[in-house]
């Protein structure tokens, strides 16, 4: 069961990290928001449902219960918080260019419009890339590092 959900939240998150959305608009952020809530929200419904699981029907232990309540909300406040972090490294990033494009002069802007054109791309995709392995580590602590 652990490599699965191991497997399943990678396969997830790099969906979710790659699907080519790296700014978000106030109704996105609003989105965003919404599904962390929820997140929390469905973390604690989840505790009740596994612990009267448990109580009820010996389909499982009591400590692999709380041991699900735990992961299975931490592997999805992972997947929110790898997006988050490639929306705000690219947020910073073109915040820092559109302060450049407003008060600097038009000879240094022209240099970093084109260091922005040639590298920026790139700069997104290494963020990808980070972030995507940090998932993997965090999703290796959460799923095969747990104790049950």
């Amino acid at each position: 069961m652990k490599w699965i959900g191991f497997i399943l939240f990678i396969i997830i998150t790099l969906i979710y990290i790659w699907d080519g959305k790296d700014l978000f608009t106030k109704k996105e952020w609003r989105g965003f928001g919404i599904k962390f809530i929820s997140v929390l929200i469905g973390a604690f419904a989840l505790v009740f449902i596994l612990v009267g699981i448990s109580k009820s029907i010996p389909l499982m232990t009591k400590e692999t219960a709380r041991a699900l309540s735990v992961i299975i909300p931490a592997s999805f406040i992972t997947i929110l918080l790898s997006k988050f972090l490639v929306v705000m490294l690219s947020a910073i990033f073109d915040i820092i260019i559109h302060f450049h494009k407003r008060y600097n002069t038009a000879a240094n802007y022209s240099k970093l419009s084109s260091l922005f054109n040639k590298y920026g791309p790139k700069l997104r995709v290494l963020a990808k890339c980070l972030a995507s392995f940090g998932c993997i580590l965090m999703f290796y602590g959460i799923w095969i590092g747990s104790t049950v």
